[in-house]
């Protein structure tokens, strides 16, 4: 018992900054605007252009974005040091726990042919952290 809650929380410590920096990429909702820009016939042109960043609802969104963003089209995991590249192949139905707060298990393929369960926790619909949880269904 002792053990089991031990690699669980081992695993959860190297996992969760992995989840972290993959985040990173997003504006958080913020806007831009661009300056305007300067005209040579002497008359005051002002243009405005704001976008809005919009993070991604869910783990799907979540894992649509991250494999959008991705050069091969494959969701990353560090585990060990080592970048597991990974497909999605089943999402499971995600559990509700206390205030808006979930986690949703995702069963993944590596590119070796290995299965993966990966499990990403969720506050109000955003993903906060993604653990590896099973090889081949084993605990890792």
């Amino acid at each position: 018992m002792n053990t089991r809650i031990l690699v669980v929380a081992v695993v959860t410590s190297l996992g969760s900054h992995v989840a972290f920096a993959q985040m990173g990429g997003y504006g958080g909702g913020m806007t831009q605007s661009q300056p305007p820009a300067a005209t040579s016939s002497g008359q005051s042109k002002q243009t405005t252009t704001t976008t809005k960043t919009t993070m991604p609802v869910g783990v799907k969104g979540y894992l649509d974005s991250q494999i959008a963003s991705s050069k091969d089209k494959k969701f990353h995991l560090s585990v060990k040091g080592k970048d597991l590249t990974l497909t999605p192949i089943k999402i499971h139905e995600a559990k509700q726990a206390a205030s808006g707060k979930s986690s949703t298990l995702v069963d993944m393929k590596a590119g070796d042919g290995k299965m993966y369960q990966v499990e990403f926790e969720t506050s109000n619909g955003h993903v906060t952290g993604a653990f590896l949880l099973a090889v081949k269904g084993k605990t890792p």
